[in-house]
């Protein structure tokens, strides 16, 4: 038997890759604890609308999630965003985020200078520096504050860089690891050898195509992102793989005769182990430590190192009048340094044409990123009131909203220290003498659905070449 322990994106893709592999879906297990399959994709109806409290789409400019909807037949459901523009909340009000920029970072130097409103003059100013500065030194333990800040200043990297890379990771550009998380910055600044960022990023930076050819690289369906997650699902089943949902896993040992599972609530005799043959962790990485404490104690040590973010992701419904204007662009991002509670705002129904409503705007907003809890402490009623507030300055709104759902992700997003990818090859190394046990998902190759499922893809595929030997 094989078990697939974590019903999230990476779980699944774990366990069709290895029914891809040969592997008999009568000798296949896959084992989530919650009462659904879909980690962190969670969709929610609101005023009849299909409508995102995680992630809220995929980018297609890797094939991993475009690849796994074709498997899964439902290729031809998925659908665009008709706008990707965020703006930005800084000094007090919204700015369009600049032109010329790459993850945040000037790349056309002409194109951020006229439209970078968004920063102080003094900043502007200061980013033109990484022209002139000689060149900066980079140890292996680099941040990716350390970089930005050396060539174009503080003020570039707390207002632009740190919301939209941080944002990803719900992290901070002063722990995250250049390497880990950025290594396109890296890699272009250490290929030209020359002094200057932005003018490294010129060679990296992909033709822009003609007007009429322009797509924007992400993808859903209109009837949810877990449209992915049940079409899956629906196919792991047809085939026959057993997927039991609500059950925790009470241990994972590794004896004398091999791996033994055991789940918790099961209807099994008190004891009874499941002789496994291989097992895929596709789950947080403190709970693969919880797992592996007793048969692998080094790595299970080791997975403790890998901190997590929490968020929440409140889903609003606001009547078209509380809008002095019309929301622009596809949401607003709101940096860390001025000290509000709200990160993001998604205007859903904007961004999304089939979340269009008559007489209602949809806002998708997020609060909580690493060192920022203050939300944990607050009631779902309290969280909204104070959300409700900080929308009304920044949007100008005249009024509360008609409904509003809030879903808390507890570990919502690894965050990737300096020497992140070392420590998880160090962590897979000692878990190959230690049984075939293979880890996947956000904590260790990637976080994002592409990623994901890239990740238990790949797990899987060892696994299968491993048991080939």
């Amino acid at each position: 038997m094989l078990a697939v322990i974590g019903g999230g994106i990476s779980g699944i893709a774990a366990a069709l890759e290895l029914l891809d592999q040969g592997v008999s879906p009568n000798e296949l297990l896959l084992v989530e604890a919650q009462d659904t399959l879909g980690g962190k994709i969670r969709s929610i109806e609101m005023a009849g609308k299909r409508v995102e409290a995680g992630p809220d789409a995929f980018l297609t400019r890797t094939p991993a999630a475009t690849d796994l909807a074709t498997h899964v037949g439902i290729a031809d459901e998925l659908v665009r965003p008709r706008s990707f523009s965020a703006s930005i909340w800084a000094r007090g009000r919204r700015h369009p985020s600049p032109e010329g920029i790459m993850l945040g970072v000037p790349v056309s130097v002409g194109q951020f200078v006229r439209t970078s409103v968004v920063l102080s003059p003094l900043g502007r100013l200061r980013a033109l520096l990484d022209f002139v500065l000689p060149k900066t030194p980079l140890a292996d333990d680099a941040t990716i504050s350390h970089l930005v800040r050396s060539r174009f200043g503080q003020e570039v990297d707390e207002v632009l860089v740190d919301p939209m890379v941080g944002g990803i990771n719900a992290g901070s550009t002063r722990v995250l690891g250049l390497r880990a998380v950025a290594p396109q910055l890296l890699d272009a600044y250490q290929k030209n050898g020359g002094r200057s960022l932005a003018r490294s990023l010129v060679a990296i930076v992909p033709p822009r195509p003609p007007a009429g050819e322009r797509t924007i690289p992400f993808a859903s369906f209109a009837t949810g992102l877990d449209t992915l997650v049940r079409a899956a699902e629906a196919q792991l089943e047809a085939a026959g793989v057993k997927i039991v949902k609500g059950t925790k896993v009470e241990s994972l040992a590794n004896g004398r005769t091999g791996l033994t599972l055991q789940l918790a609530g099961a209807g099994r005799k008190r004891g009874e182990k499941i002789p496994l043959a291989a097992a895929i962790l596709a789950v947080p990485a403190s709970s693969a430590s919880a797992l592996l404490s007793q048969s692998a104690r080094s790595a299970s040590a080791k997975l403790e190192r890998i901190e997590y973010a929490d968020v929440a992701m409140t889903v609003m419904r606001y009547p078209k009048r509380a809008f002095s204007q019309p929301p622009q662009g596809s949401g607003l991002l709101v940096p860390r340094r001025f000290g509000h509670l709200v990160t993001a705002v998604t205007f859903a129904s904007r961004k999304w044409e089939h979340l269009e409503l008559p007489d209602s705007e949809l806002l998708r907003v997020s609060v909580g990123r690493f060192g920022d809890r203050r939300f944990a402490a607050m009631d779902d009623a309290s969280l909204q009131r104070e959300i409700a507030a900080e929308l009304a300055e920044m949007l100008d709104l005249g009024q509360g909203p008609d409904e509003a759902v809030t879903w808390r992700w507890q570990e919502a997003l690894p965050q990737y220290r300096p020497f992140h990818k070392e420590l998880v090859a160090s962590i897979r190394s000692e878990l190959a003498g230690a049984g075939t046990v293979e880890l996947c998902g956000a904590a260790y190759d990637g976080v994002g659905v592409p990623a994901c499922i890239a990740s238990g893809t790949e797990a899987a595929k060892r696994v299968a070449a491993r048991l080939a030997d």
